[in-house]
């Protein structure tokens, strides 16, 4: 069919409380019987990717931290600039401006990240594997948030506002990363027809405008995030894995 199905994890196709991904399972295989890639979008790392690859019988690239880290089989990961290192030197040398009060994976614990995540600890050591962005916290004013915003930019980086933390990045996204893997793979023979993406959150805006057909899952609460600039944007009736497995089934019912 040529399809590439792109997709965010916590929320849309994993439970955003139990991470499961059960309700899902009927529409992944019947990508998986159409050979359709279903590639993750996450904030996630590497490490974290490739553990849950597995559990969900996935195979082909990944895309990791927002969009910072691709992942080819086989292949080293591709980092976007500058680099996990220098995003660290940056918020860290930052401090030295009283507004701005960040706490970082790189200032945490083991038993830290797992209180604040909620991830089991093999899981939470591997969130901690960072490669091109850091997930912090924010604990100054807004006032300062918005001069950090300033700084950020002026510095060439990127700041994300996900659901729990804030993102560091280098210049690039979600959007920008589905760009680069869809190119790779029509140079590599993959037949793209038609680009799908699905995810629930302000930080899936970017990949939900590069996308052919975008899909905004519903949020347990039945809330969910607009899309002014896609009218033509699908919201499923459920939230998290089941409104995913619905929406899949209702594409592929119309293809």
């Amino acid at each position: 069919m040529g399809w590439l199905v792109f997709t965010d994890l916590d929320g849309t196709l994993l439970d955003h409380n139990s991470r499961d991904h059960h309700e899902a399972l009927p529409a992944l295989q019947r990508l998986r019987e159409r050979h359709i890639p279903v590639i993750p979008v996450s904030s996630k790392t590497h490490a974290e990717l490739a553990v849950l690859m597995q559990r969900l019988g996935l195979e082909g690239p990944m895309i990791g931290e927002n969009g910072a880290v691709i992942i080819y089989p086989g292949e080293a990961p591709q980092i976007a600039p500058p680099g996990y290192l220098q995003i660290r030197d940056f918020l860290v040398d930052s401090r030295t401006n009283p507004s701005y009060d960040t706490l970082g994976f790189g200032d945490m614990t083991v038993d830290e990240v797992m209180a604040y995540t909620g991830l089991e600890k093999e899981m939470a050591q591997l969130a901690m594997h960072r490669l091109g962005s850091e997930a912090f916290f924010w604990q100054g004013s807004e006032a300062g948030l918005s001069q950090f915003r300033l700084d950020v930019t002026h510095a060439g980086l990127r700041l994300l506002q996900g659901d729990r933390f804030h993102h560091l990045l280098g210049d690039t996204d979600k959007g920008k990363a589905i760009g680069y893997v869809t190119r790779h793979l029509k140079r590599n023979g993959y037949a793209v027809t038609k680009t799908v993406g699905l995810g629930d959150s302000n930080i899936d805006r970017e990949m939900l405008l590069a996308v052919d057909i975008p899909i905004i899952v519903r949020k347990p609460d039945g809330t969910h995030i607009t899309l002014e600039q896609r009218p033509d944007a699908t919201i499923t009736d459920l939230p998290g894995p089941a409104g995913w497995n619905q929406a899949i089934h209702n594409l592929l019912q119309q293809a």
